[in-house]
Formats: structure tokens, sequence, C-alpha cells
């Protein structure tokens, strides 16, 4: 079984009505033991829309170490096209090649299917004029925004932006205002953090180049 850019074996739009955890999970049985690839991940979930590919992608940075800079451009990429209010998610040819590793990618699903379990159970359509319309746009720029701050390689910087783009993006999929709303204080206190901390290394710096 080939888990690459031409030949994913999972079909889109199996079901509609699945649960998104449920899809997430069928994938990942799907792809046990082979690495996958950015363009597969793609192709069987881009139906679900900007979402979910967003809170896969986020999710994982809060507790896995290292991998803020390859799941993170997608992420920029994903809420650029939502805030220009493309329908269709996309992604470079470059990017969709990249592969996670087997082991990898099931740690990443089974955190991702969890939340999301948790997430289902609790959201409910709600302060939808937070999750429609033009707010969806601000919601992409909003995204980008602290998603190119989870980027940035600052110690234990990574939990909160990654909590605030996964609960955003959880508003968005169940049409649940006040689950974007608390990704949205997340994600700003997240990037405060990475602010403060990256001004307070350069001062340390320019003070410890002035000893000499």
């Amino acid at each position: 079984m080939t888990i690459g850019n031409d030949h994913p074996v999972f079909v889109p739009g199996e079901d509609a009505f699945e649960k998104t955890s449920v899809a997430i999970k069928k994938f990942a049985y799907q792809t046990q033991g082979q690495d996958v690839s950015l363009g597969a991940i793609l192709f069987a979930l881009k139906e679900r829309g900007f979402g979910v590919l967003m809170i896969l992608f986020a999710l994982p940075n809060a507790v896995i170490p290292g991998i803020s800079f390859i799941l993170g451009a997608p992420i920029v990429l994903f809420a650029l096209q939502l805030a220009s209010g493309r329908d269709e998610v996309w992604l470079p040819a470059f990017m969709r090649r990249r592969e996670l590793p087997s082991a990898l990618f099931e740690k990443i699903a089974a955190r991702v299917v969890k939340f999301l379990a948790w997430i289902e159970k609790r959201s409910e359509p709600r302060w939808t004029c937070l999750v429609s319309g033009n707010a969806q746009r601000f919601l992409g720029v909003y995204i980008a925004v602290v998603a190119a701050f989870l980027m940035l390689p600052v110690p234990f910087g990574n939990a909160l932006p990654a909590l605030g783009i996964s609960f955003i993006s959880a508003g968005l999929i169940e049409k649940d205002g006040k689950a974007a709303a608390i990704g949205m204080v997340l994600g700003f206190l997240g990037a405060l953090y990475i602010g403060v901390a990256i001004a307070i290394g350069v001062e340390a710096l320019k003070a410890f180049l002035g000893l000499f």
C-alpha cells in the first residue's frame, strides 16, 4: 500500500457526516506503519475544510518538540487561504512531497483524535458571528500571525500558540464561536510570551556583548 502524493488509500468524501475525529482515526489506521506525505494528508482530509487540517498541523506542536518549522509553514498557508476566501485547500508541490515518519504521524494522529473527540462532545453552534462570513477571513489572518510566532525557536513557546490555533480551528469546524474566542485568547498569550522572550533574549545578548 503506497502513501504518497499520487496514490493515497483514503478516499475523501466517503462519509460527509462522519465525525472528524473518526475520519482521522481511520486514515491513521490505513496508513499504519508507513511514512505519510503531507500531500496524502491533504488529499484525505481537504473536503473537511481548513479547520481540520490546521488542527492536525498545529496541535502536535504543543507536546512534540522540534516539529514547529515543519508543520508551521503549512498552517500559515492554510490560514492565508482562509483569509482570502478560498474554498479549496492547496499546498505547493515541494510541501506535498514532504513526509512524516510513520511513528511521528501515528503519535500526531493519536493526540489530534483525542483532542477532537473531547471538543466534539462539548461543542455546539453558538456565537456563530465569530466563525462565519468576514469573521472567518479575520480568523485566517489571526491564525497566520500566531502560526508565524509558533515557528520561532523559543523554549516552551509552542504550547499556547498551538492550542490557540487548535481551538480556533475547532470553532470553525463545529461553528462554535466560543471555542474560537478561547483560541484567540490562547494564541494572543502565546504570541505575547514569545515576543517578550525574544525581547529579553536580545537585551541579554546586547548586555553580554557590551562586556567586551
